[in-house]
Parts: structure tokens; C-alpha cells; sequence
């Protein structure tokens, strides 16, 4: 029997243990969700927006309701997430909004080069332990994804309660010469850029007590 070859991109994006769906919940993914999938031709001749894990979606709404005339795409897997998502949608009745419910490296396959003005990955799993690291998000592989996809002078957002991931972060742009740290100085990186809004997981770093750097990234060739 042929074994089935296991990839690092599997690591990225498990699903993590949950309780089960509400009834609610399983409608939402299962009917609602189907209004507003991600398809290809959705991106068209539009300025496109791209949220990585976006959790409970509070800043994916929060760029939708402020970027009326963009297309907001927002990659999740856990269900949940997009569960909540799909019903704030539907109640606000946001028209700008995809969802993309599956692992973000297959998104990426799907992506045309140069297509998206803004990336964000706001507070990604910092898999703390050494053992782990290697399945952290940020990496050179993730780096070429979205060089790739991002235009000439794009943004990529990214946020961390995490000093060894914000220094791991670190280390994979500097290697990486194609993009521009805009903020420059470490000082610089307390404050949340006007494009975000407070998630659930920057309260949980704030109850922590722990420091949130927000870092900002500029594509330059």
C-alpha cells in the first residue's frame, strides 16, 4: 500500500480540539457560508485585502465597514471563527467579504501574482516551545507565498504578544530582501496601526500583561 506523503503545510493549520458545533452553528457553515466562498473570478478588476486566520473576525469587519469600495478576503479554518463570521456578515449585510475555509497555502496556489494591496496575519500561534518552532507561520517558505502574490509597494501587516516569535519574525525579513521594514525601530511597533482594530486575542495579550508589537512590511520589487 502506497503511504501517503505528509508535507510541512499540514503543520501550519491544524485544527485544534473543540467542543462540538452548536445547531446554530453547523447552519451557519453548512447554508449560510456558501453565499459568501471565496471564487476566483470574485477578485476581477477589484483592489483585494487579504486576512490570514482571521479568528473570530473582529478586524476582518472592521476592514470591511472601512473599505466599502475593496474586496476583503479572509482565510480561517476554524470553524467556529467561521461560524461567528458568517453571521455578522449576514446582519450587517457587508457585500465586500469572502471567506476562504481552508489551508491558506492552497489560497495561495489560487492567487494571480501581484493581485493583493494589503496582507494581514494578526497574532498567529507563537508555538512557544522550541520543539515547535517549526511549524510557526511566519517563514521563509510563507515570505516567497506572499511576495509573490502582493503588488509592488503592498503592505503585509503582521502582530505578535510574542518576544522570540517577533524575534524569529525578524530574522526571516532581514534574510528576505524583498521587503521593507517600514517601521524601522522596535519602539515604533507599540502602537496598532489605524487598519486594525482590538481582536479578542490582543484582550487576552492585554489581561496577560504581555507587550503586542505590530509590525508593517512594504514590498519593494
Amino acid at each position: 500500500m502506497k503511504k501517503v506523503r505528509k508535507t510541512s503545510l499540514s503543520l501550519f493549520y491544524k485544527q485544534k480540539p473543540r467542543r462540538a458545533l452548536s445547531k446554530k452553528q453547523k447552519n451557519l457553515l453548512k447554508v449560510t457560508l456558501r453565499k459568501f466562498l471565496f471564487k476566483k473570478r470574485n477578485i476581477n478588476n477589484k483592489k483585494v485585502f487579504l486576512e490570514v486566520g482571521f479568528g473570530y473576525g473582529e478586524n476582518l469587519i472592521h476592514l470591511s465597514k472601512n473599505n466599502t469600495g475593496k474586496l476583503i478576503i479572509g482565510s480561517e479554518v476554524y470553524e467556529p471563527g467561521i461560524a461567528n463570521v458568517v453571521e455578522k456578515i449576514e446582519a450587517l449585510n457587508l457585500k465586500n467579504i469572502c471567506i476562504y475555509p481552508k489551508n491558506i497555502f492552497s489560497l495561495f496556489n489560487i492567487l494571480k501574482k501581484n493581485s493583493i494591496e494589503k496582507i494581514f496575519i494578526l497574532y498567529p500561534d507563537p508555538w512557544p516551545k522550541k520543539r515547535h518552532f517549526k511549524r510557526r507561520l511566519i517563514s521563509k517558505t510563507l515570505l516567497q507565498k506572499i511576495h509573490k502574490i502582493l503588488k509592488k509597494n503592498g503592505l503585509f501587516f503582521i502582530s505578535t504578544d510574542s518576544q522570540s516569535y517577533l524575534n524569529a519574525i525578524l530574522i526571516e525579513f532581514f534574510i528576505n530582501k524583498n521587503f521593507l521594514w517600514v517601521n524601522e525601530k522596535i519602539k515604533d511597533c507599540y502602537k496598532r496601526p489605524d487598519e486594525l482594530i482590538e481582536s479578542r486575542y490582543e484582550k487576552k495579550a492585554n489581561i496577560k500583561n504581555n507587550k503586542k508589537y505590530f509590525l508593517k512590511f512594504k514590498k519593494k520589487r
